[in-house]
C-alpha cells in the first residue's frame, strides 16, 4: 500500500480500530458514542447534555437517545442546573466510573493489538502526531 494517500490509510486504520472497538463494547451492550459520553464526563466533570454533544461531536438530538441508555443503566445521572432551571447537568455515577475503569483497561489491549507491529517509540511519536493533527481539525 506504498502508494496510497495519507487519507485513505487514515480511513483505513481508523475504520479498522472502529470495528475493534465497536466489538469490545458490545460485550458491554454499548457503542462508541457511548464510551465517548461517559469519558467526556470523566474528563469534564458533570456538564450540560449541550456541552455533552459538543464535546462528543453528536448532534444534540442524538445524544438523548445516547444519555437515555446510560441513565436506564445507572451509569450516568441527570439533574438540574442550579443556575438555570431549564437545563440538564450529567454526571459519571459511581458505577459509571467503574466501567469506564474497565472499558479502558480493554481499550488498552485493543490499541496494543492494533499497534502491535510498531516498537513503543514509534507508538509515542504516532499518538502525539494524531493528536497534533486533530487539534487543528
Amino acid at each position: 500500500m506504498e502508494t496510497a494517500t495519507t487519507g485513505f490509510l487514515l480511513a483505513r486504520l481508523g475504520a479498522e480500530a472502529r470495528r475493534r472497538w465497536s466489538r469490545m463494547l458490545a460485550e458491554h451492550e454499548l457503542a462508541p458514542h457511548h464510551f465517548a459520553v461517559l469519558m467526556s464526563l470523566d474528563t469534564a466533570g458533570p456538564a450540560h447534555q449541550q456541552r455533552v454533544s459538543d464535546m462528543i461531536g453528536v448532534d444534540p438530538r442524538n445524544t438523548v437517545a445516547l444519555v437515555d441508555l446510560l441513565h436506564r443503566r445507572g451509569l450516568v445521572a441527570r439533574g438540574v442546573d442550579a443556575a438555570d432551571r431549564r437545563r440538564t447537568v450529567l454526571s459519571l455515577t459511581g458505577p459509571g466510573a467503574e466501567l469506564l475503569g474497565r472499558l479502558r483497561e480493554q481499550v488498552e489491549t485493543v490499541e496494543a493489538a492494533m499497534l502491535a507491529g510498531l516498537p513503543e517509540p514509534d507508538r509515542r511519536a504516532l499518538h502525539d502526531l494524531l493528536s497534533r493533527l486533530a487539534a487543528t481539525v
